[in-house]
C-alpha cells in the first residue's frame, strides 16, 4: 500500500507541474497579445511586415550622398514627372519649430513604393536616415511587388525639418484588404481629409496614397512617377541607376521628383542649407 500511495503522490505531482507550466505559457501568449503594440509618436503601431530587414547603412549613405549635380541634371529631361501641387490659405505646418513634412502612405501600395526612392533622397539632403527597413509593395497588386523601403520604424533627424511618416497598413492581405500597422493622429487625419480632396485633388482621386504635405505649401497625391519604372528591379539595381553615368529612365524620374521636393522644403527652410538649395 505505501508503494501505491508514492506512485499516486508521484503522480499527482506531475500533474500538478504539467497545470503549473501550461498555466504559464498560456500567460506569455496572453502578455504578448496585450502587448504587441506599442506607441511610437503618437501612432498605434502593431509589430506586423512580410519584409522587416534593416537597410544597411551602405545603401543609406548612397542614397543620401546623390551628387546635387546629378538631381539638378535630371531636372532638364523631356521625361515629365507629375507636378507638385501648389496649396495656398493655409498657416505652415510645423512641429516642434521646424517646417513639418507630413507623409501617409501604405507598405501595399505600389505608388507609395515609388514615391519613398524619391523622398529618401529628398529628405537625405536636410537630414539623415538612421533607420529604414526594406519593404515590397503587394504581390497581387498592380505593380506587383514593388522594391522600396517602409517608414514605418524609421529613424530620421534633421535640423531643418520635421518629418512625420504614417504607414497605415503592411503587405500583408487580410479579409479583403491589409492589415493595419499605424492610425495618423486626430490632427494628422484632418490635414489629410482637407488636402486630399477638391479642389487640391479629382474628387475620384479623393484620399489617395500617398499623400505627402510639404508644409501646407505643396502637395503630392499619388507617386510624382509611375512604379512601372522599377519592374524588374531590385533595390541593388535601382541603386546602380540612381548612380550611373549614363542617363536612364530610373534615375530621371527618381532623381527630378527629388528635386521637385528639395525645392519646396527650401522654400520653407529660408533657402537652408546653403549648399543644398543654392544648387537645386
Amino acid at each position: 500500500m505505501a508503494k501505491n500511495k508514492k506512485e499516486i503522490n508521484r503522480g499527482n505531482l506531475i500533474f500538478v507541474i504539467i497545470v503549473v507550466v501550461v498555466i504559464l505559457v498560456m500567460g506569455g501568449i496572453i502578455y504578448f497579445a496585450n502587448n504587441s503594440v506599442t506607441t511610437v509618436s503618437n501612432h498605434t503601431k502593431k509589430i506586423i511586415s512580410s519584409d522587416n530587414k534593416t537597410v544597411s547603412q551602405s545603401v543609406i549613405n548612397k542614397l543620401e550622398n546623390v551628387s546635387l549635380i546629378s538631381i539638378k541634371k535630371s531636372l532638364s529631361s523631356k521625361s515629365a514627372i507629375k507636378p507638385i501641387t501648389p496649396v495656398t490659405g493655409e498657416a505652415t505646418l510645423t512641429k516642434n519649430g521646424l517646417p513639418r513634412v507630413l507623409y501617409i502612405g501604405a507598405d501595399f501600395c505600389p505608388f507609395c513604393a515609388a514615391e519613398r526612392w524619391a523622398l529618401v533622397v529628398a529628405l537625405s539632403k536636410f537630414g539623415t536616415f538612421t533607420t529604414l527597413h526594406y519593404m515590397t509593395s503587394s504581390a497581387s497588386d498592380v505593380y506587383p511587388s514593388t522594391p522600396t523601403f517602409t517608414f514605418y520604424k524609421s529613424a530620421y533627424t534633421s535640423k531643418y525639418i520635421s518629418f512625420t511618416p504614417v504607414e497605415t497598413a503592411t503587405n500583408i492581405p487580410s479579409a479583403g484588404g491589409y492589415k493595419p500597422l499605424e492610425s495618423p493622429t486626430k490632427n494628422e487625419n484632418s490635414i489629410f481629409n482637407k488636402l486630399d480632396a477638391p479642389p487640391y485633388v479629382t474628387q475620384s482621386s479623393a484620399g489617395s496614397i500617398p499623400f505627402v504635405d510639404i508644409g501646407n505649401t505643396g502637395l503630392i497625391v499619388g507617386a510624382q512617377y509611375s512604379p512601372a519604372v522599377l519592374k524588374g528591379m531590385n533595390w541593388t539595381n535601382i541603386v546602380s541607376s540612381i548612380y550611373s553615368t549614363n542617363d536612364n529612365i530610373v534615375s530621371i524620374k527618381i532623381l527630378s521628383s527629388a528635386a521637385r521636393v528639395i525645392q519646396d522644403i527650401c522654400k520653407l527652410t529660408n533657402e537652408k542649407p546653403q549648399n543644398v538649395c543654392s544648387e537645386i
